[in-house]
């Protein structure tokens, strides 16, 4: 666990190159009023500071330099992920809609309608059995006076409309408040970049990065230097870096119970045996964000310096959130309700086996998510890896829930079976009662538990190879952690891989206990990590020129974070590496979305290790030696030995290379990347 030091120069532990007299230390200390975005910050070079190309040749600045190309990024990449204005405005006024709906359709059915009213009411053939005239629900089933008698509970409602009617009208005036940045942005892309929104629609992200880059010899985002997409993705991902790296290192880990809604896995172990596990719901995802994330930086883009050195009023500000939280949950509660279930009812009805089916969880995408690795690449990622994920869940069947799930199928399709054939016979029949119930609210029921039984049954054609699947989910995962390794079939690694692939319904379930879960976190459990967080924001915070102060692992510093046993030319101390080697993996990951980017010395090393390490493996393959690999394992493929076994080829990825014995590298078994995305990021450097 960290330990924050204690002592007057608590900044000490901030890294920053040399910058004369705009070294971090007097950046803190000095309060400079904002003018021009800098990295120094916000001061126009001397004419001996460093400059950008093209000052040196009589060009001048900028006349209205980017006051906050942190936002400016946001919303370049923003628009580029809504393809387009049109697509953005109508989105916008979608969302709008869909927000005014949900709350006019929650305060309609929870104080006009009278449900016991409704529930009595006689219509179609009840009315003609009862000899009465047939029911006005208008009259029979909604109150003319709602607020009448005012209960607790009515009270409760009309809070949550009017809290939500102002959320709504400050959404709405929002709506034109953006609007101008969106058409600047637009303007930009249009007149700085060149590319038109129906453009947009087909150009990858690496491409709009580069044309940033390019458009800098003509405009300077930065005075102080010309970005690289580097900088710029640092830029973009500053926040979202900061917590990937403390989910990374273990400091949001919480000594909480595997029960407790959203807990995840075990990373750590208290000596007095308590078990400490991640956990990051979206509702505490929110909140996290804006006490630490969204508070810790200046205007300069730098670490503020009270944030640091107090930590009692981090502490202070989350229990404030939290009590807030408190006092808002039955509001936020009903929106909840209302609104998963205007979202999930139409497809639950229709297809009921959607409860069953499942996905990655809040927590898994960020434990998942690398550094620098923007949101569209991570989805297109993670989501090819659903398949296989459930795939993997299938290795471990429950024999007893299978014969169970066999016999309600066989009933429940049976008496779904005679409801059709009475049907074909005769319509009108379906409209009989028995047992006070038509016969179509039982072709319903029956036709629910069918879907839901037949998808907890096993496929008898089903093949066990736990390794294997396991294998192909990390491909996409890119995480193995070292007590899975070798346990793949393992009840424990599937209880754990299971806590980030959970049930639709059990997501939904826990995001609304976490509106009750996250106050109690906040107020009783967060605190008292306050002094890890604060101590991991010190030590993995550097000064970046052009950037500002960044999460160190964003920066793919070898020298600093390496683990020479993933590839580093250098090996840095234990507790200053990235676990499970995840700057590693970020690099590479990084190379290979933007192959025009250019590493630095110790990357360019990285990358020849790697491509050594490949050449090493194929060398043996070449000599004649062929090994086996579990992945491949019952999937004869061209270049196999029809034994299930495929012989090594340059499409391999690096997995497979892995298989056979390393000295080196030893930890290289679980890079399982795709041969397109490796062989894009070993390309030849000099």
């Amino acid at each position: 666990m960290f330990r924050r030091p204690r002592g007057p120069d608590v900044f000490s532990i901030f890294k920053c190159k040399d910058q004369g007299e705009s070294s971090l230390a007097t950046d803190l200390l000095q309060n400079i009023p904002p003018e021009i975005e800098l990295s120094d910050y916000r001061r126009v070079p001397s004419p001996d500071s460093e400059s950008p190309s093209g000052l040196l040749h009589g060009e001048s600045l900028n006349a209205e330099p980017i006051a906050d190309l942190d936002l400016f990024f946001e919303r370049l990449y923003s628009y580029y992920c809504e393809k387009g204005i049109w697509c953005i405005i109508i989105k916008w006024i979608g969302e709008l809609l869909s927000l005014g709906f949900t709350i006019c359709f929650s305060g309609f059915f929870l104080l006009y309608v009278d449900w016991n009213g409704l529930r009595n009411a006689k219509c179609g053939m009840d009315a003609v059995e009862s000899g009465i005239k047939p029911c006005d629900l208008a009259k029979e089933a909604l109150h003319e006076h709602p607020l009448t008698p005012m209960t607790l509970t009515k009270a409760i409602i009309v809070g949550y409309l009017g809290i939500f009617s102002m959320y709504w009208i400050f959404c709405f005036l929002r709506f034109f408040a953006q609007l101008k940045d969106t058409l600047e942005i637009r303007e930009f892309y249009y007149n700085s970049l060149h590319v038109t929104d129906n453009e947009i629609q087909t150009m990858s992200w690496a491409t709009i990065i580069e044309k940033v880059v390019r458009v800098q010899s003509s405009k300077h985002l930065c005075v102080v230097k010309n970005l690289s997409a580097h900088d710029m993705v640092m830029r973009l991902m500053r926040k979202e870096n900061y917590l990937i790296g403390m989910l990374n290192k273990g400091v949001l880990a919480f000594p909480i119970s595997q029960w407790v809604p959203g807990a995840g896995p075990i990373v750590a172990y208290s000596p007095n045996g308590t078990h400490y596990r991640l956990t990051l719901t979206k509702t505490l995802e929110w909140t996290l964000n804006w006490c630490i994330l969204q508070s810790m930086f200046d205007r300069n883009f730098c670490v503020k310096r009270d944030f640091v050195s107090n930590p009692n009023a981090l502490q202070k500000r989350l229990m404030v959130v939290g009590f807030a939280m408190l006092l808002l949950s039955p509001f936020l509660i009903i929106f909840m309700l209302v609104y998963l279930f205007l979202r999930h009812a139409e497809q639950l009805y229709n297809h009921p086996s959607t409860a069953s089916s499942r996905r990655w969880s809040n927590l898994s995408r960020w434990i998942f998510r690398e550094f620098n690795e923007v949101e569209h690449l991570f989805k297109h990622r993670i989501y090819s890896g659903v398949l296989h994920a459930s795939e993997y869940i299938k290795q471990f069947p429950s024999p007893i829930i299978s014969i169970i799930a066999k016999f309600l199928s066989f009933v429940s399709g049976g008496f779904a079976a005679i409801l059709i054939i009475i049907a074909f016979l005769e319509e009108s029949l379906l409209e009989g009662h028995i047992f006070g119930r038509n016969l179509f609210w039982y072709a319903a029921v029956f036709g629910t538990i069918t879907a839901i039984s037949r998808a907890a049954i096993t496929t008898e054609l089903l093949v066990l190879d736990p390794e294997g699947t396991m294998s192909m989910v990390v491909q996409y995962t890119h995480y193995m952690p070292k007590r899975w390794r070798g346990k793949e079939n393992t009840e424990m690694v599937r209880i754990e891989f299971e806590t980030l692939f959970q049930y639709t319904g059990m997501m939904l379930l826990e995001e609304m206990a976490s509106i009750f879960l996250t106050p109690y976190l906040l107020l009783f459990v967060v605190p008292k990590r306050v002094d890890d967080i604060l101590q991991f924001i010190s030590d993995f915070t550097v000064n970046v020129e052009g950037v500002g102060h960044v999460c160190s692992f964003s920066t793919f510093d070898f020298q600093e974070h390496g683990n020479s046993r993933y590839g580093s030319p250098h090996n840095a101390p234990r507790n200053r590496r990235s676990s499970q080697g995840k700057m590693e993996k970020s690099l590479l990951s990084f190379q290979s979305s933007y192959p025009s980017w250019d590493p630095n010395v110790l990357g360019k090393q990285f990358l020849r290790n790697v491509r050594s390490f490949r050449e090493q493996r194929l060398s043996g393959y070449r000599s004649g030696h062929a090994f086996s690999c579990p992945q491949w394992r019952g999937r004869p493929n061209v270049g196999g030995d029809g034994e299930g076994n495929r012989f090594i080829s340059w499409e391999v990825p690096i997995s497979i290379l892995a298989t056979a014995n390393q000295k080196n590298h030893p930890y290289l078994i679980d890079w399982y990347y795709t041969s397109q995305p490796c062989d894009a990021a070993l390309k030849d450097v000099t």
